[in-house]
């Protein structure tokens, strides 16, 4: 007689999935306390990015069991591919970069969190997590975006030290910059409006409006320009094909976003990076192109000059750091940096196959009309559309908040047709 108790892999994908999606509202919360109370001492505020970085190089052994469990012909073909192109890319860095730390930072951060698309797909597959589940949990979290923003508030002269010590554009509690805030914030604002604006019931609880108006400081507040094209761009798309839409809530939400926006004004702001209002108003006073986009058209440039170097090699995953020209730690446009690092024909590849699984998800969420798909799916293309403009895409954090929503949307589609 079988033994009921026996160890099989799927007993870890449940604890595996809670493991990860605890973890994300506590980072949250608890990096930014930690960098309140230690920032002058260490001078250092990477604390969510580099805990998720920690956090996956952590896990990475259990994250293996989840691919042992890809078993379609289809789930073994997207695996293969996604393993040749990892074995290629560390190898391939590890020959060519200057510098290791950055790069392998990167590519660790990409490949854990590629497991983690890979967790959750299986799990939603094979009915083990769901959509409203992950919905939940990020809507808990995204009332958390707001941390950091609260934490200046709260000793203004405090922070303004710290800033003359450190640097203005390189500390902020719990993250490096406010850049990052923003790709959160942007993310909590995208999940919040979305499922809103999709949702069949009549009413509209007002925790959502209330927690869509803590977003929407957070990002103004950020003085995030790409979050707010990111997050016009990934809404518009989303309220157009979605066949589900409540257009009577769209005074509402504006109204939350707008209230939002306006209470970001009223706030201390730490540096000229921070306030969107204040940020809009050095572009229109910006002289030349190049000032109006922070420095990203020269960035570009540069990347494409090196690109032209060595169109088919590339130089590795990420290697700015070691490169004349390029003083960030990516080209601030994520098809670029694939070009950049693997040369166009391999960065093209990886692209097109991205393109291709973004639009099933994309197939998906059209044809099944759930509240809860639709604000995972839009959190899946706001990531998306920032990536073309700043470079969520090498950091571990909005990576894996990609992960979890990517996989959860494809697992729940494999677990109605073939992938």
């Amino acid at each position: 007689m079988k033994n009921s108790t026996t160890f099989t892999p799927h007993r870890l994908l449940g604890p595996l999935c809670l493991l990860v999606l605890v973890f994300i509202p506590l980072n949250m919360l608890f990096s930014p306390v930690f960098d309140f109370f230690t920032s002058e001492t260490r001078g250092a505020s990477w604390t969510v990015t580099m805990t998720a970085y920690a956090f996956i190089l952590t896990c990475m052994p259990f994250l293996i069991v989840p691919v042992l469990l890809m078993k379609s012909r289809n789930e073994k073909l997207v695996l293969r591919c996604i393993l040749v192109f990892f074995i290629y890319a560390f190898l391939f860095t590890i020959l060519s970069a200057q510098d290791l730390f950055y790069p392998m930072y990167g590519l660790v951060s990409l490949f854990g969190t590629t497991l983690v698309t890979v967790l959750f797909y299986v799990s939603a597959r094979d009915g083990i997590i769901n959509a409203k589940k992950v919905f939940q949990v990020l809507v808990a979290a995204a009332a958390l975006a707001v941390v950091p923003l609260l934490l200046v508030q709260i000793d203004p002269q405090r922070f303004a030290e710290l800033s003359a010590e450190f640097g203005p554009n390189t500390i902020l509690y719990g993250y490096e910059n406010p850049r990052p805030v923003g790709w959160v914030s942007t993310i909590s604002l995208s999940l919040l409006v979305t499922y809103v604006m999709t949702q069949p019931d009549k009413s509209i609880s007002p925790i959502f409006l209330l927690l869509t108006v803590i977003a929407s400081m957070t990002l103004f507040w950020s003085g995030s320009r790409g979050g707010v094209i990111s997050f016009l761009i990934a809404v518009l798309l989303i309220l157009y094909f979605c066949n589900q839409k409540n257009m009577k809530r769209i005074l509402p939400v504006f109204l939350s976003v707008v209230i939002g926006a306006v209470l970001s004004y009223l706030l201390y702001l730490p540096g000229e990076s921070y306030g969107i209002f204040a940020r809009i108003g050095q572009t229109l006073e910006a002289d030349g192109i190049n000032a109006a986009t922070t420095g990203r058209t020269v960035i570009w440039q540069n990347v494409i000059q090196y690109i032209a170097e060595r169109p088919f090699t590339g130089y590795g995953y990420l290697p700015h750091k070691s490169m004349a020209g390029l003083t960030h730690g990516s080209a601030h446009n994520f098809v670029l940096d694939l070009w950049l690092g693997f040369g166009v024909i391999v960065g093209t590849a990886v692209m097109l196959f991205g393109v291709m699984l973004w639009a099933k998800a994309f197939d998906y969420f059209r044809r099944v009309n759930d509240e809860y798909i639709a604000a995972l799916f839009c959190v899946v293309t706001t990531l998306l559309a920032y990536s073309m403009l700043s470079g969520p895409y090498a950091r571990t954090f909005p990576l894996l908040l990609f992960a979890v929503s990517f996989g959860v949307i494809l697992g729940h589609r494999s677990s109605k047709s073939s992938i």
